[in-house]
């Protein structure tokens, strides 16, 4: 979020993640595949599933003199370590 001026006032970031581990159970591994046994695959998801929707209020104290606000969000999808895709964006200015 932004002032009338460009400066930043309030940021943040929330992450959901999806993550598969892989506990070696069996020493045998499945069909002998050791390396990738599917039957010691975990999932652990901090996700949002499809249709679902994730909300959050904030209460932003201001400094004086601030005439407007630009607030951005973005829904970003991160398929690499430092590469991300916007999926989604939403903008609003608010005028005090």
């Amino acid at each position: 979020m932004k002032d009338q001026n460009g400066k930043i006032v309030f940021s943040k970031e929330k992450e959901y993640a999806l993550y598969d581990l892989h506990f070696a159970q069996n020493k045998e591994g499945y069909l002998g595949l050791n390396d990738w046994d599917i039957t010691s695959m975990y999932r652990s998801n901090f996700g949002v599933e499809p249709f679902e929707t994730d909300s959050q209020t904030f209460i932003i104290p201001l400094p004086e003199g601030t005439k407007s606000v630009d607030i951005k969000a973005n829904f970003r999808f991160l398929y690499e370590k430092d590469k991300e895709a916007v999926w989604s964006s939403a903008t609003k200015k608010i005028w005090f």
